[in-house]
């Protein structure tokens, strides 16, 4: 009896608004200044652009004017231009559109329309000029259609959000389309999860187990959220979203490791499992995110958002969050004093939610 009490007091300690905050801006604080350590990558990739998605979500929530002026920099730094990859088609790569979202939150502070004005531009040739191919993962073709998991947190947002400033349907039910038709596609009804992609449905672990990438998954419940945030309270597309989050958080608060972390890949034994933070985050994050709204039950959630938070924060070393998965496309070895942008950009989300 005494170790469930400790246990719950370290639990309400750890997700204390103060505690929460120091975390996030010790992380927040240590990315900004090792943003330089990796100069191969532009600063529109897809992996900064994750970091700057949650320290933008951060800055709104605990009104940190010094963080929208660093995404302020970083535009006009980059003249507020999407991504433009030369390993995958141009134009199109869901990838590319994911640093939208900074500017669509920097537009919403600002209220500069040169922020989304290259953004506007590159949907809107999509618009014109959609894709036809197979979602059917090829490494090349596919990719100008969502036809990955990670896909779902990186456009459709970028596209919600436009519609709603622009109001523009058009944008919108570009994108309702394309993710319902990934949805189909890489959703296992039996188990309500994602497979990444394609080449992992069939396939098996050690174990015999399903392979269900804990970030890949992540992805989708962080872009649900996402998603929600950009249509407004009435819109009849809130619904279908929010049920589809609620699905998912069902079934992965049940996949949460005994440590508060979730293995990369989900249904491996939490024995042989490998903790992992950046889908850690972002499962914390997706799971607030639905207790806030009133789907998802408190009094059965808050445990095992708690025990996530109490995780991440135990991997946070003067700011710099270890076990973070380096960039992949499906379960692997992770190191404990591994990182990269994206692993803080999750956890800067989840204290977004968690403050609140």
């Amino acid at each position: 009896m005494k170790a469930i009490i400790l246990a719950a007091i370290l639990l309400t300690v750890s997700l204390a608004p103060d505690n929460v905050r120091q975390v996030a801006r010790q992380v927040a604080d240590w990315q900004m200044s090792h943003l330089h350590e990796v100069p191969a990558a532009p600063e529109t990739d897809w992996t900064r652009a994750t970091f700057y998605i949650g320290l933008a979500r951060w800055a709104a929530t605990a009104g940190q004017e010094k963080d929208f002026d660093a995404i302020r920099r970083l535009g006009e730094r980059t003249g507020w231009q999407l991504g433009n990859s030369d390993w995958a088609p141009p134009i199109y790569l869901a990838d590319d559109h994911a640093i939208g979202q900074v500017y669509i939150a920097a537009y919403d502070r600002f209220g500069d329309r040169r922020m989304i004005a290259p953004t506007v531009k590159r949907l809107d040739y999509i618009l014109r000029h959609p894709p036809q191919v197979s979602l059917a993962f090829d490494g090349a073709q596919c990719l100008q259609r969502w036809c990955w998991s990670d896909a779902l947190f990186m456009a459709p947002a970028t596209w919600f959000g436009i519609a709603r400033i622009q109001e523009d349907r058009r944008f919108r039910d570009y994108a309702d389309r394309e993710f319902w038709a990934t949805k189909d596609f890489l959703f296992d009804r039996t188990e309500h999860l994602f497979y990444r992609d394609s080449r992992f449905i069939g396939k098996t672990g050690v174990h015999g187990e399903k392979i269900f990438w804990c970030r890949g998954n992540g992805w989708v419940l962080a872009g649900l959220v996402n998603i929600l945030r950009e249509l407004r309270e009435g819109d009849p597309l809130r619904e279908k979203y929010t049920d589809l989050l609620v699905e998912m958080a069902d079934r992965i608060a049940g996949l949460q490791r005994p440590d508060g972390f979730w293995s990369t890949s989900l249904l491996a034994p939490s024995a042989d499992g490998t903790p992992e933070s950046s889908c850690t985050g972002m499962m914390v994050y997706g799971l607030a995110a639905g207790v806030r709204i009133g789907r998802l039950d408190a009094a059965r959630f808050g445990p095992a958002i708690a025990r996530g938070w109490q995780a991440l924060a135990a991997a946070t070393v003067d700011g710099r969050l270890g076990r973070v998965q380096q960039i992949g496309d499906g379960p692997d070895a992770v190191g404990i004093g591994d990182t990269q942008f994206y692993g803080s950009g999750a956890l800067l989300l989840a204290a977004s939610e968690l403050v609140q």
